[in-house]
């Protein structure tokens, strides 16, 4: 007996055309960059993300079982993390968010068909005698591997492509989430209480003053988080900055508060507050505003 192919939502390789035009664009960047590595990054990504297009395990996932299904699915795994490194990429070149939000929504297909072919593969398993695959999530946000959930969820809200959380909690997350990102999260999916646990807290267990604070001032409360937790630590050197034990690392990418950027959108503040900060992504605020207003 076979464990069915789930059906699958990316269009990876028809949006790969149009991604590669992305590189050529004239945008302002965001943050200081040298364009050469931009550039050189911006080809490893796409590079690595056209070749899975190409590759057995894109063109037939179904076609194995067991161990050699898992196997395909963790190469799913892998693009879908390139996908969301290139999506930080573009981020940072200037791209405005109307070219980023199909960018995004497909990065968030591929997490959720390599959720979808990760299950298919621990059914097979299972059905082949092997009872130690637990459900657990495809993106597991109690390791390393957070700030790609607080990215998925972030830039839905940023992106004007909320209708995509529901699926990326349930089916990518399993639910597995913590206080920021149930916040996140909220409005797409109804909560009305969310989790006391935070996984992370360095940085984010500085985020309590915003969650304890009065609605009307809990924009001011996150001033002082973006000051110690982004200003403050890219002012440390390389070696200072590893000593914080802050998340960190070649899967993190701590520059864009992401977080308050989403929490701006999600609550309505004025941020007059929050647009002196480098780290606020204030013009996709304004983008995710415009778009809620139409």
């Amino acid at each position: 007996m076979y464990a069915p192919t789930p059906a699958l939502d990316n269009q990876l390789a028809d949006a790969l055309p149009q991604w590669r035009d992305l590189a050529r664009t004239a945008a302002v960047p965001r943050r200081n960059l040298d364009l050469a590595d931009w550039n050189a990054d911006w080809r490893g990504l796409f590079g690595a993300l056209e070749r899975f297009s190409r590759s057995h395990a894109y063109r037939q996932p179904g076609a194995v079982q067991g161990y050699a299904a898992l196997e395909s699915a963790w190469s799913w795994g892998s693009a879908a993390e390139n996908a969301s490194t290139l999506l930080l990429k573009g981020i940072d070149r200037g791209l405005p968010g109307a070219a980023l939000r199909p960018v995004y929504r497909e990065t968030a297909a591929l997490w959720l068909d390599y959720a979808r072919l990760l299950g298919a593969a621990r059914d097979s398993l299972r059905q082949q005698g092997e009872e130690n695959f637990e459900a657990t999530p495809a993106l597991a946000p109690r390791s390393g591997q957070y700030p790609f959930a607080l990215q998925l969820l972030a830039m839905g809200v940023l992106l004007d492509a909320q209708d995509l959380l529901p699926a990326l909690v349930e089916e990518v997350l399993l639910f597995d989430t913590d206080r920021l990102l149930d916040y996140l999260s909220a409005a797409a999916l109804g909560l009305v209480e969310a989790s006391g646990e935070t996984f992370h807290p360095r940085p984010f267990g500085e985020l309590r003053a915003f969650f304890e604070a009065p609605d009307d001032s809990a924009a001011q409360a996150l001033v002082p988080y973006l000051q110690r937790q982004y200003r403050e630590f890219f002012q440390l050197s390389p070696k200072a900055q590893k000593k914080t034990h802050r998340l960190a690392g070649p899967e993190s990418w701590g520059w864009w508060a992401m977080e308050v950027s989403a929490l701006s959108v999600l609550y309505g503040w004025d941020d007059k507050a929050l647009r002196d900060s480098p780290h606020y992504l204030a013009d996709l605020v304004d983008y995710a505003r415009a778009q809620g207003s139409d």
